[in-house]
């Protein structure tokens, strides 16, 4: 079993367990949980949710590890079940409508010292800010493409959506992007 190592672009073969067909679960867990982790932060705003969510996926394929289909996209599947848990997150909580108020940056991960660009740190927190007012539906398919370079196709697979939703749900996040960037920095300069 094998798949594409997400920020290496390598592949990473996934010997079978002890029970004929398993996926070992743990080195699919090295591969990918930490750029699910990323995902996860920018489509909550919380990096306490992200880590539950995040277990909940290997918890999910730890229990269904027999359904894995040997040479699949496996890295497609996590995500997928990333995002269903992330949407039910959102349900579920009911505290999505306080988003950009948890979505502070933790003092003890802020660079401290003489070197910080403050620049790069404002303009970091302006993107978010304005990744947070997109909607639900529109955030989603902008944090995979624009800032983890995830292809259409395979978002239109995580997310179960043709493909062409996928172009057009980021045609109106990149709109509403611009535009509440614009509102919050003004006009002319984008990221």
């Amino acid at each position: 079993m094998s798949t594409e190592h997400p920020e290496e672009g390598r592949v990473v073969r996934f010997p079978t367990g002890g029970v004929s067909g398993e996926v070992d679960i743990g080195q699919l867990f090295d591969a990918h949980a930490a750029y699910l982790v990323r995902v996860c932060i920018r489509l909550t705003g919380s990096r306490a949710a992200a880590e539950d969510i995040v277990q909940e996926v290997f918890v999910t394929a730890h229990r269904r590890r027999g359904d894995l289909i040997p040479d699949s996209n496996l890295r497609t599947w996590l995500y997928r079940v990333a995002v269903n848990l992330v949407r039910h997150h959102h349900r579920s909580s009911g505290r999505f409508n306080r988003f950009v108020d948890r979505y502070k940056v933790d003092p003890r991960e802020a660079p401290a010292g003489p070197d910080v660009d403050v620049e790069r740190v404002e303009r970091a927190h302006l993107v978010r800010d304005c990744v947070a007012e997109l909607s639900e539906k529109q955030r989603e398919v902008f944090v995979l493409y624009e800032l983890e370079g995830i292809s259409g196709q395979e978002i239109s697979e995580v997310l179960g959506i043709k493909l062409n939703t996928v172009w057009s749900r980021l045609r109106l996040a990149r709109k509403a992007f611009r535009v509440e960037w614009q509102r919050r920095h003004g006009e002319g300069d984008h990221p």
